[in-house]
């Protein structure tokens, strides 16, 4: 019975993982829960994956990344080895590339591609290229590096806890450079040489507004003598009520007003550019006494000035703004800008934004005061995309201490001083201590969606474990792949993997079929390592679609891509990952 509630629980986890109707991380508890109150699991059973080194060491490294940034230390050795790049655009993509799969061995890969994205626009700008060529190669080279090194990627550091909690020995800190400084190498290579020709220009950042489509949302309009406006003030008029009708500009007797100062009352003759549906405009133009002027295409050009100017925003993996719309942010009231569009999986929402809730990765084109825009360049709530982003505020003062922090916790953890969790959270605690970050910033710096899926997907594997369901689902594969021996079902091992992590969360992927390859591993009497290595390598390596790996999410917007353009750049590296990780994991970790 607990077998089958098992399975059930698994069969609606994958759905929820799936199709994200609920956030992943809420499904990961809704798991536990369930666990929990069927009897499946105990209490002590159901809460144990927080008390597993693998939430506790991510949490770690993500605050010794936060330090490193904070710092500028990630910023100046991106700047030395980018620099190296020259003129040419080839050599300054190479340069970056090589420069985001160096940094993402060490520090959250998609901090390391965050930082990089404006720089890659400016690349983008400067040699008059689209945006598209250059972005899934950046997200890439990032995942690329997170295989080279343990503390690379969330996932290895999953697989490691499970195989040591299960009595096998711990993975090394550069256990995984064997493999993964190649497949680096290789994967840099082809990004240079084939794979960027195979992304179509997608997109230009000369004119957001073409970009984004929202021309046809675009009206004038000029207040008439008798309009019921005249003597309003904009939040008076309610205009803007439900997102509908959005006031973008006032210009009156040739000076723009800025539509932010809610208490500006209308007069006659002002014209005010607005963004809504062009029949919801025709249909309240009489009620209101305004009238529509004809005019030209609108452009970039006539939303900006020297005070207000268009940006992009990306929605971050932490937002406090994610599954809120909105209308519940107040959005305009609290970051003193107007959201005109939404670009969401290859496409653009223009049309009664408020009651959109956000997701992680979406983009959002916004209008603002410039200054204001600035000032929310440091928010933990989006990464904000303009022509002229400010350098963020380092503590350049504490460079060096965050660097030797950092150095401290990879030798104390290489060299087997201390456990990898015990290293990391030293070095965590240390960042904070010398005030290379605050405490406040430590916090921020906490990705809990994150802890709570490791944690939640643990349980799961444990439930697994002990009702035989991953001795059931092992003997399975073995029964398919195990009479063309080992190597064949490391093959199918991986593809199964790879496939579960372009559906669904890597960290769930990891999590889930960790505890099957032990049983696998078991039940063909070899040594488990090249099969835990095997679910690393392949819950990491997702390159076909935007879902399965939070960098390929980060760039998904601001390169308007569509799931095509994954698949066509990716396959190849996914084929060539499978086909030379069965070849060399025996060969590095023999049966």
């Amino acid at each position: 019975m607990d077998l089958m509630i098992v399975f059930g629980i698994l069969v609606v986890a994958l759905v929820l993982f799936v199709t994200e109707l609920i956030p992943i991380d809420v499904t990961a508890l809704l798991i536990m829960v369930a666990l929990v109150t069927t009897g499946v699991l105990s209490p002590e059973e159901g809460v144990r994956g927080f008390s597993n080194p693998a939430p506790v060491t991510v949490a770690a490294v993500l605050v010794l990344s936060a330090g490193l940034m904070k710092t500028g230390a990630i910023a100046k050795f991106g700047a030395k080895i980018a620099g190296l790049g020259g003129s040419s655009e080839v050599g300054q993509l190479a340069a970056i590339l090589v420069s985001v799969g160096v940094l993402s061995a060490f520090i959250n890969n998609t901090a390391a591609v965050a930082m990089f994205i404006p720089v890659v626009l400016g690349l983008a700008r400067d040699k008059k290229i689209s945006p598209s060529k250059l972005l899934i190669p950046l997200s890439f080279a990032g995942i690329l590096g997170g295989l080279c090194t343990y503390i690379g990627t969330s996932t290895n550091i999953i697989v490691g806890s499970i195989l040591e909690e299960h009595g096998h020995s711990p993975f090394r800190m550069f256990e995984f450079t064997p493999l993964g400084g190649p497949f680096l190498v290789l994967g840099v290579a082809y990004l240079l040489i084939l794979g960027r020709r195979f992304l179509p220009a997608r997109r230009s950042q000369d004119d957001l507004t073409k970009d984004y489509r929202v021309r046809e949302y675009l009206t004038e309009l000029v207040i008439l003598p008798r309009s019921r406006l005249i003597g309003q003030n904009l939040k008076e008029t309610n205009l803007s009520a439900g997102g509908d009708i959005q006031v973008l500009e006032i210009l009156r007797e040739g000076e723009m007003i800025d539509p932010l100062l809610s208490e500006v009352g209308l007069l006659e003759g002002d014209y005010m550019t607005v963004k809504g549906n062009i029949d919801d405009i025709v249909r309240v133009q009489d009620q209101l006494g305004v009238a529509i002027r004809p005019r030209h295409k609108f452009s970039d050009e006539d939303l900006q000035s020297p005070d207000v100017m268009l940006a992009e925003c990306v929605i971050s993996a932490n937002s406090g703004l994610i599954s809120l719309n909105l209308e519940q942010i107040d959005f305009r009231k609290r970051f003193q800008a107007t959201v005109l569009a939404i670009r969401r999986h290859g496409g653009e929402i223009r049309n009664k934004l408020a009651g959109v809730k956000l997701q992680y990765g979406d983009t959002l084109l916004i209008q603002g005061r410039r200054d204001r825009l600035h000032s929310l360049s440091d928010s933990q709530d989006f990464m904000l995309i303009m022509e002229d982003t400010r350098v963020p505020r380092y503590r350049k003062r504490k460079m060096a201490i965050a660097g030797l922090i950092f150095a401290a916790v990879v030798t104390l953890a290489a060299t087997g001083v201390f456990p990898i969790m015990v290293a990391a959270t030293l070095g965590a605690l240390a960042m904070v201590l010398t005030r290379c970050l605050t405490i406040q910033e430590g916090y921020e710096a906490l990705d809990l969606r994150i802890i709570f899926l490791i944690a939640g997907t643990l349980s799961l594997g444990l439930a697994l474990q002990k009702t035989g369901g991953a001795e059931l689902i092992a003997s399975q594969i073995i029964r398919v792949a195990g009479p063309f021996g080992p190597h064949a079902v490391l093959a199918v091992l991986y593809l199964v993997t790879l496939i579960l992590t372009e559906l669904m969360s890597n960290n769930a992927t990891a999590a889930l079929l960790t505890p099957i390859a032990i049983e696998i591993a078991s039940g063909l009497g070899v040594d488990v390592r090249p099969f835990a290595f095997c679910i690393a390598f392949a819950a990491s390596a997702s390159f076909l679609s935007p879902i399965g790996y939070q960098t390929n999410t980060l760039v998904y917007g601001p390169g308007g891509y569509r799931f095509s353009d994954y698949l066509r750049v990716g396959l190849p590296i996914s084929v060539s990952t499978w086909v030379l990780s069965t070849l060399f994991i025996p060969i590095l970790w023999p049966f």
